[in-house]
């Protein structure tokens, strides 16, 4: 995968705008050193699964508040990731990824001092990675390679999802709520109820 070119090509209007900053976002990632890699990628996974998870959920203002905002329940990576897992966002080889990063960009932003990604406990985590990529050919290059390009296509995975969630080509969380009640709801649009 060339750094920089994630998607090209026909696409729905509001898709290019999506495309477009994922695209700057891959170009510039690359050429940064290892600690600030690590900590865009990570930044990018947080933003871009918090806008995953506003699409997928109702659109009300709870939903806002559980992902936006001071001491959003869902306002951190770590539980951004372990919601989109559990509502079926990411597959399990995703939600593995993204924790790992998750811990790689914790040493890195906890540490101000011997961080590298050939420390040994770095140098392990890197190494469970998936190492997935879109093409499905073996990742060449070394540990910063494989942390990049592993986790570049996650990043584009996921914008695609999220631009498939705006389209109307994903679907949404359903509305599964019901009221316990023996009579149909006088109004248009009622709860479902149980007969």
């Amino acid at each position: 995968m060339e750094a920089g070119i994630a998607l090209s090509g026909a696409a729905a209007p509001e898709s290019h705008e999506a495309l477009a900053s994922l695209n700057k976002f891959l170009s510039v990632v690359a050429k940064h050193d290892d600690a600030a890699m690590v900590l865009a990628l990570a930044t990018f996974i947080e933003d871009t699964l918090g806008r995953l998870l506003l699409a997928y959920l109702r659109d009300c203002k709870a939903s806002k508040e559980l992902v936006e905002g001071f001491n959003a329940p869902l306002g951190t990576l770590g539980t951004r990731t372990k919601a989109a897992f559990a509502f079926g966002l990411l597959n399990k080889q995703q939600y593995q990824d993204i924790e790992i990063l998750r811990k790689i960009r914790n040493q890195f932003a906890h540490n101000w001092e011997g961080v590298a990604l050939d420390s040994s406990d770095i140098k392990a985590m890197i190494g469970q990675l998936s190492g997935y990529t879109l093409d499905q050919k073996p990742i060449e290059g070394g540990l910063r390679q494989r942390v990049l390009v592993t986790l570049s296509t996650c990043c584009i995975e996921l914008r695609v999802f999220l631009g498939r969630l705006h389209a109307g080509k994903a679907t949404k969380a359903l509305n599964v709520s019901h009221r316990l009640s023996t009579s149909k709801p006088t109004e248009t649009g009622g709860w479902p109820y149980v007969e």
